[in-house]
């Protein structure tokens, strides 16, 4: 009789947390993800943010994730990628102390067009308004069902 194993899988912890921007009572992040996903879409971004909160160095996120060039990498503000419904989707954040990623904005991307257009401009000041104390954070529930 060969010889049965039972493996039992232990949930990896999680490395990161996530952050939505939020001004007031208006949470940017979860608003656009309700209006502007589909659910193939949102399934993508939860899975998205459910394995990479798994991996210690955000430089090991892999192809999904780079720093932004020019002004927007003096801001730190970095960029994750993800693909739903045959589009590109664009998360832009920053890193706060206690391993957390915040997200600024997201955006469909395709060649060099962003949609809303001022994807990046959007970002930028959301970076500024986060730094100078005019916006919040509220902690995204990662999701571990799917």
């Amino acid at each position: 009789m060969p010889n049965n194993k039972k493996v039992i899988l232990f949930p990896q912890p999680l490395h990161w947390s996530f952050w939505d921007y939020t001004e007031g009572q208006a949470n940017r992040i979860e608003e656009w993800y309700q209006r502007d996903l589909s659910q193939e879409g949102r399934d993508k971004f939860d899975a998205l943010l459910k394995n990479t909160a798994k991996i210690k160095n955000h430089l090991e996120w892999g192809g999904k994730f780079k720093y932004l060039q020019g002004e927007l990498k003096q801001e730190g503000i970095w960029q994750l990628d993800f693909i739903a419904d045959k589009r590109q989707y664009r998360l832009h954040g920053v890193f706060r102390a206690g391993r957390r990623a915040v997200l600024l904005s997201g955006c469909f991307h395709k060649g060099s067009r962003y949609t809303p257009e001022n994807a990046l401009d959007t970002a930028r000041k959301r970076g500024t308004a986060l730094r100078e104390g005019r916006a919040t954070i509220h902690e995204r529930k990662i999701k571990d069902d799917i």
